[in-house]
This record gives C-alpha cells, structure tokens and sequence, in this order.
C-alpha cells in the first residue's frame, strides 16, 4: 500500500467522522418544544420575564431512526448564562415512535431591561447529537421587582440585647422603585422595626448625585429581656407601593442571663451565737453591656441576714462582690438563700448559704431578771455607801477621870 492510499484512508476515516453523526443527527426530528404552554419550534422567537422558571415540554419522534439508541438524553440549555441548564435521565428509544420529556431552566435575573438569548434543545446519545432544536427569545424585567442581594443577622443572640440585620436591596424592575421602606420583625415577640431607604433607578449609576439601583440599609431590632429562649423565625420584608419581597431568617435567642454569673464564699461558716457571721457573694456580667441586679434574701427563723447593697450595678465585662452578715441569737444550724434579678424581675440565679451558731445563750426573760436584780444590789450598794459617808464619829469624853 501506497502513501496516496494511506492518506485517502485517512482523508476518507476523517470524512465519515464528521458526516455520520450528521446523517445520525437527522434520524431523530424535534417536533416541537413547549415553553409555559407556548409552543416553540424551530427559529420560533418568544419572550419571558427576568427570574422565571420555565417549563419545557420537548416532544420528538424516531420515524427516521433505523433500529434502537441506548442512553440518550434530552438537554436544554441557555447558551453563554451559566447555570440555565438541565438535562434528563438516559433512555433507551426506539425507531417510529413519540417521545415526550419534560425540563425546567430558571431565568437570570440580573440583566438589562431586556436583553436577547438563545435557547437550545438537544437529543443526544452517549456517541452522537441525534436532534438539536434551537429558539431565539428575548428576556426582559418585570415592571416592578425588588429584590434582596445580601441579608445579615447573627445567628444567636441574649435577651434583652440588639439584633442588627445588614441589607442590601436592589432594584430589578423596569421602573424606578419609589420610597422604598425594609421591615424587620420577629411575630412570636410582637416585635416590629422599619427604616426607610429611598428611591432605586431602574439601572445602575456610577454618579453619586444620582440614584442608584441598589443600596445598604441597616435594621435594628431591639430583643425583650423577657423573651424565652428558643428558635425565633425573623422576617425581612423590602416593599414600596408597587412591589415587595420577602427573606426569613433564624435566630436563636438565649436567656439574657447567660452572660451573668454567682459565685460564693463561703457558702458555710461557723460562728457563736450572738456574733457576726461574714459572707460574700460575687455577681459577674460577662456580656457587652451595663446590668442591674436586685437581690433578695430568705432566712431561716432565728437568723437575720443583712446585706451592704441590695441593688447592685456592673458594667459589661465586669464583676462586684455583694457582703453578706449574720446573725442569731441562738446556737442552731440556719440556712439562708440570696435570689439575684435582673432588672425586669427575672431570677438570674440562687445561692443557698449555711450557719452554723455555737454556743448557749441568754432568753430574754432571764436577760430583763438579771438586769432588775443587779440593779437591786447597785441601789444597795449605793446607799450603804452614801450612809458610811454621812455618819459622824463619835467624840472623846471631855470629863474623864484622873487620879493623883
């Protein structure tokens, strides 16, 4: 064998790999593709609107295909707009009959006011394109459509505290979006916030003196200290009279108590009855903002508890220690509570203390029998003395006897 055979061949092997896919390509017709009950063929041109979902309904027949094709598949797809693709599963088809498959293909929303595309069909095997449907159709906005780029909120926050959600909202309408207001608020709490933003042009705008298509706003929602802890469903809304749409955030609200801690020392102490006993309790507030607390004691009948501040006040990141003094006048084993609140009333925490009193000492009955008779003897006492002090000594016999 020759060169000038080897390269027909060659030229010849080349030949059939370009052509039999085309003549395979004919052997399946696209009838028709319905677009939203709209039917499309060939060169058909239509419209649709930015953001919508389209539902294809592509229908071919295998009139023209000799014998059965393995694992084809039917793809559409949105040429040079990523992600507006689908395909279906592999399917075996076989000569002279219909074949009906069904795909969806969502529409980009950020574009111009209108803007032209392309869409294309295929029927393909796993060796060659068997059918290929192709459709110009033109997208544009809706009239009005607003619509959320970004929405920012922490994900758990405390009772009590501020909850900032970030937005950003953009205009994808048509038209200018006028007095555009963004609502936030969570309706398990009943709690609503609204700001104003402003008006939105239809296009973007790279001068500062002239309305943008899109802008920032900031929301802050403020969280009752009474809210329960839980999951909470916060609702953002960005509306004006002619459009609205609406993004659902979660946040997990826990006890404004968590940042606040008690310690205290002792928690027991051994003194005699009608002593002191000294205790201390330490509040710390551990969260980003100033607190007040309240405290409360309860005692046991017999110990009288006093403490040098009842209300206490401390600083975020801080803490301040509470003393604490009792008292009884009986020996006996006492136990006495303090009860921290926050300033709406709720119990931030307890502390359970113990007293331990030794010795006896004196009723009271016997208190007031003692005092009346040392007061006796005092008296007793002090006129004895004032009668030895007043009593003359007697005087020498002037007249005595003398002998010679």
């Amino acid at each position: 064998m020759n060169i000038k055979n080897l390269v027909g061949l060659f030229v010849l092997a080349i030949a059939l790999f370009f052509v039999v896919p085309s003549v395979i390509a004919q052997s399946v017709a696209i009838n028709y593709v319905e677009v939203n009950d709209v039917r499309i063929t060939q060169g058909f041109p239509f419209g649709v609107e930015a953001g919508e979902s389209l539902d294809l309904r592509v229908v071919f027949d295998t009139f023209g295909l000799n014998g059965t094709v393995d694992d084809v598949r039917v793809t559409a797809r949105v040429l040079g707009v990523p992600g507006s693709y689908e395909t279906t599963e592999r399917v075996d088809v076989l000569s002279g009959r219909t074949y009906s498959k069904l795909l969806h293909i969502d529409m980009p929303t950020n574009i111009d006011p209108d803007e032209s595309f392309t869409l294309e069909v295929r029927v393909e095997s796993q060796n060659a394109v068997l059918g290929t449907l192709t459709a110009t159709f033109g997208v544009q906005r809706k009239s009005y459509s607003l619509e959320f780029l970004s929405v920012e909120s922490p994900s758990r926050i405390s009772a009590g505290e501020v909850l900032p959600i970030e937005v950003v909202v953009k205009n994808r309408g048509r038209h200018d979006a006028q007095d555009t207001f963004v609502k936030v608020g969570i309706t398990e709490l009943g709690i609503i916030k609204t700001i104003f933003l402003e008006d939105l042009s239809a296009i973007e705008s790279t001068n500062d003196e002239i309305e943008d298509d899109a802008i920032a706003g900031r929301v802050l929602l403020a969280i009752p200290a009474s809210a329960a802890p839980g999951l909470y469903t916060v609702e953002v809304k960005t509306y004006n009279d002619d459009s609205e749409t609406t993004a659902v955030r979660r946040v997990e609200i826990v006890s404004g108590n968590a940042n606040s801690g008690i310690v205290a020392s002792p928690a027991s102490r051994t003194f005699s009855a009608g002593q002191n006993g000294k205790y201390s309790l330490t509040i710390v507030n551990s969260g980003n903002k100033i607190l007040v607390y309240n405290l409360v004691t309860e005692s046991d009948n017999g110990l009288a508890v006093d403490m040098d501040e009842a209300v206490v006040v401390i600083p975020a990141g801080s803490s301040k220690s509470v003393d604490l003094t009792a008292v009884a006048a009986r020996e006996g084993l006492y136990n006495f509570k303090v009860t921290v609140l926050d300033s709406d009333s709720n119990v931030v925490g307890e502390k359970s203390f113990v007293a331990n009193v030794e010795g006896k000492t004196v009723s009271g009955n016997a208190a007031v029998v003692l005092t009346i008779i040392l007061a006796i003897v005092f008296v007793v006492l002090l006129v004895v003395l004032i009668v030895l002090l007043t009593r003359k000594p007697a005087k020498a016999d002037e007249a005595g006897e003398s002998y010679y």
